[in-house]
């Protein structure tokens, strides 16, 4: 039993460090794939410092105690910024690292108790009993373990907020696609949902590792093998994300606005609809897979915020969905004049960006 222990301790920080050096070599200048690398990073040292405590190196742990409280604490937003880099620009990826505030800020604290209230017997004599049962009488220890107590909390609210947010993120992504583009599988980020599912189910496992952590030593195999999942979750991600590349859309929060002089901008309701109607009938610009609101605004004469407005209010629908309408009519006519035509030729010929968005189109009730 003990050499198990040991093999799944030794794996779950040699892995992410192996992972983390190969995507960092090989990312050629990738931002995302740098941003996971330094996740498995954080990873690697989370099950070092787990490696040390449950090996009984106690006094190779204490050094590292207070840093291993924060990168517990980086691990769940470390691969929350791994997603938004994907979806972002650097200058958004970087608004969004206050995630990586409470892991900071619970480790600067951690530091100041655990070594500045406690000395290096207490210290060694805490690590080895706050899982045993025993109740502390000192002052200084009970103040340290509520404060771990407090950890615990702190990383059962980020399992749940994360999740949460994972959820969220590619609905909202998905959301603004479809006001700008009218072919979005090449952005999509549908892989997100998948692995959402993978993401509570780690986070569950941590919570669950953080209920039963207090139980006696003798369960040192189970929780080793609790941890040993979690560093799986991370391996996963991290072989994910070789193949993973950041979608053409870009930051969707910096689309250039179209530049027009003042009075060359049809601004007027009714006059836009028109020119608008107009322009896709006579020039069937959805014909064209790479359609977006910004070309359809230079062609008109319009900017993005008006012209978007028109078609949410006034259509009560996004872009994207403007654009497949008039491309599910023109194949319907298409297919009474040569019945038969594959799915393939239909989707290239009415300008759909694949087979699968050219079914949901089709499939959609008008």
């Amino acid at each position: 039993m003990q050499h198990f222990e040991h093999i799944l301790l030794t794996a779950s920080f040699i892995v992410p460090f192996i992972l983390s050096v190969t995507i960092m070599v090989e990312s050629r200048a990738s931002f995302p794939k740098k941003i996971m690398s330094l996740a498995l990073f954080n990873a690697f040292f989370v099950f070092l410092a787990n490696y040390f405590y449950f090996r009984h190196l106690i006094h190779t742990y204490i050094i590292v105690h207070g840093l291993h409280i924060a990168s517990v604490l980086w691990l769940f937003p470390s691969v929350y910024l791994y997603v938004i880099s994907v979806i972002s620009d650097k200058a958004t990826f970087r608004m969004k690292t206050f995630h990586l505030l409470p892991g900071l800020i619970f480790g600067v604290l951690s530091a100041v108790f655990f070594y500045g209230l406690l000395n290096q017997d207490e210290r060694i004599y805490y690590l080895l009993n706050y899982r045993s049962g025993i109740e502390f009488t000192s002052f200084r220890l009970k103040l340290v373990y509520i404060f771990r107590m407090v950890d615990v909390l702190m990383i059962v609210l980020q399992v749940i907020y994360y999740s949460i947010e994972m959820i969220r993120l590619p609905y909202r992504y998905h959301e603004k696609l479809k006001e700008e583009y009218s072919n979005i599988d090449n952005f999509s980020i549908n892989w997100v949902k998948w692995f959402n599912v993978a993401f509570v189910l780690v986070g569950t496992l941590a919570i669950s590792f953080y209920v039963f952590n207090p139980l006696d030593q003798k369960n040192d195999l189970f929780l080793v093998t609790f941890l040993f999942i979690i560093s799986t979750f991370m391996w996963i991600i991290g072989i994910w994300a070789f193949k993973q590349k950041k979608p053409k859309a870009g930051d969707l929060n910096k689309v250039e606005e179209v530049s027009l002089e003042n009075d060359d901008v049809v601004t007027n309701e009714e006059a836009l609809a028109k020119v608008l109607l107009g322009y896709f009938e006579k020039d069937k610009p959805y014909l064209n897979p790479d359609l977006n609101l910004t070309t359809v605004c230079k062609n008109i004469g319009t900017n993005r915020t008006y012209l978007s407005g028109l078609i949410n209010n006034r259509f009560g629908v996004n872009f994207n969905t403007f654009v497949n309408r008039y491309r599910v009519k023109y194949i319907k006519n298409y297919l009474n004049n040569y019945p038969g035509t594959s799915n393939e030729k239909l989707a290239t010929l009415g300008g759909f960006g694949s087979v699968s968005s050219f079914k949901r189109a089709m499939s959609k009730p008008d």
